[in-house]
């Protein structure tokens, strides 16, 4: 156990770390503007007029959870700090339940430092709580093998319907769910109508809540993508390249060999072949969807609930290896998921600062209390411009906040004025001040991921 205690330790470490340091980004701002609504109907209003996903579980948690912890930008994101550590102590009891207990250590282990598991938990976003009652989910089917009762039937079935609320995305995973356990009910459920009867539940629970999901069009579309993307899908679970995924499929290939012995008949391998299929049927059917409908597969947001199953399969075939020969790949492992992280969740551009610009920008209107502010605002995004969400949840209330575009279609003589701005988003050091040609620069302040002139114009030719 001490080894376990000193995993969620490293788990807590690094989700908790700095975790206020970063402005909320534009998902974020979304979350947030749900939670801080001052009852549950104004949330369920809000959530229908802001939030694509139109989940409502996440944001109804988060009510509470800054109601007793505030709302700052740590606040927000220690309940998905919390979500992330519960899954690493959920990824080794599934791991101890499908293999052994040294399986679960090095799964926990992995999960622990896993980039997109650490980068999502940082997030005021619902992901890690998916990806909690996902596990949760699969804890609970596994653990019908060891003894199966009522009680955990009950609880199966009600966390297939949290699941649902939780993400559409829940759909798939509760589907996969389904679709394992049937393939070896009489190991998960003894009986076909016992099956039918808890998901049938789950259902009914769920249902008034599905038709949701599909009254409106998706807020981002990815574009069909080929088929390397799908297939490619747990690099990012880890880290590396093609060449290490090969490497990593051949390791749990290489484990799953060695325990032919162990797992002898067909209901044997009923938790190795649910592991597959937690790792491959959602991200297939999301693959098969964005070419048959709406193209949404592409975020690593929308398969990281199958990270778990991946790096369960690495763990066991980790934990197969002679000693010498593993202390080398885990160290490898190591050393390519601190390159990652480094890159993906502790970079100090990963999201642009606003708070910090709206302190300097309170600052100044404080000492010019009768002065008009305008600040037109540029995304680094080409497609949204998300940033202008963001600006109007930080910048004072006395700001007129406008999107770029608007500075050129204005019409002739109703320029800003008072003190003018243009924010641009970025993804490098310092973004160039787009439009130079209508705004003349009287200065610049560079904040981590976003960059701001303060401008005289903009002019007409």
């Amino acid at each position: 156990m001490v080894i376990f205690g000193g995993i969620l330790a490293l788990a807590a470490g690094l989700r908790a770390c700095k975790l206020g340091q970063l402005s909320f980004w534009y998902d974020e701002i979304v979350t947030m503007r749900l939670a801080t609504a001052p009852t549950p109907a104004t949330l369920f209003d809000r959530l229908f007029q802001i939030d694509a996903t139109r989940a409502p579980l996440h944001p109804l948690l988060l009510q509470r959870w800054i109601g007793l912890f505030g709302s700052s930008e740590a606040a927000g994101r220690s309940l998905s700090v919390v979500c992330g550590i519960v899954t690493v102590g959920l990824v080794y009891w599934i791991g101890l339940l499908v293999f052994d207990r040294a399986t679960g250590l090095w799964a926990a282990w992995l999960a622990a430092i896993s980039p997109p598991l650490v980068y999502y938990s940082r997030e005021a976003r619902m992901y890690a709580l998916l990806v909690m009652i996902a596990c949760l989910c699969w804890g609970l089917l596994f653990s019908l093998r060891k003894s199966s009762s009522h009680g955990k039937s009950i609880a199966y079935a009600l966390c297939l319907a949290a699941l649902v609320y939780c993400h559409p995305l829940g759909l798939l995973m509760a589907a996969t769910l389904g679709l394992g356990s049937f393939l070896f009910v009489r190991q998960f459920f003894d009986r076909r109508q016992r099956w039918l009867g808890v998901h049938l539940a789950a259902l009914l629970l769920a249902a008034p809540w599905i038709r949701h999901y599909f009254d409106h069009d998706p807020e981002f579309l990815s574009g069909r993508l080929p088929l390397k993307f799908l297939i490619g899908t747990p690099i990012g679970f880890i880290g590396g390249n093609s060449v290490v995924l090969l490497g990593l499929l051949i390791l749990i290939g290489f484990g799953l060999l060695l325990r032919r012995g162990v797992f002898a008949g067909y209901s044997d391998w009923s938790g190795p072949a649910c592991l597959v299929l937690w790792l491959v049927v959602p991200p297939t059917l999301l693959y098969a969807y964005s070419w048959l409908g709406n193209p949404v597969f592409g975020p690593s947001r929308y398969t990281l609930y199958t990270t778990p199953a991946y790096l369960i399969l690495v763990a066991q075939g980790l934990a197969r290896l002679p000693l010498l020969t593993r202390a080398c790949v885990a160290v490898a492992l190591a050393l390519l998921i601190v390159l990652e992280l480094g890159a993906t969740v502790y970079a100090p551009g990963l999201k642009a600062d606003w708070r910090a610009f709206s302190t300097e920008l309170a600052a100044r209107m404080a000492r010019s209390p009768g002065t008009k502010v305008t600040v037109f605002v540029k995304s680094s995004d080409p497609v949204r411009n998300t940033e202008i969400q963001t600006a109007r949840y930080y910048l004072p209330g006395r700001c007129r906040i406008v999107p770029l575009e608007d500075a050129v279609s204005a019409r002739p003589g109703n320029e800003p004025s008072g003190e003018v701005y243009v924010a641009v988003g970025t993804k490098e050091r310092v973004a160039r001040l787009p439009l130079a040609d209508v705004f003349e620069i009287r200065s610049m302040s560079a904040f981590a991921g976003l960059t701001v002139y303060r401008v005289v114009g903009p002019h007409r030719s």
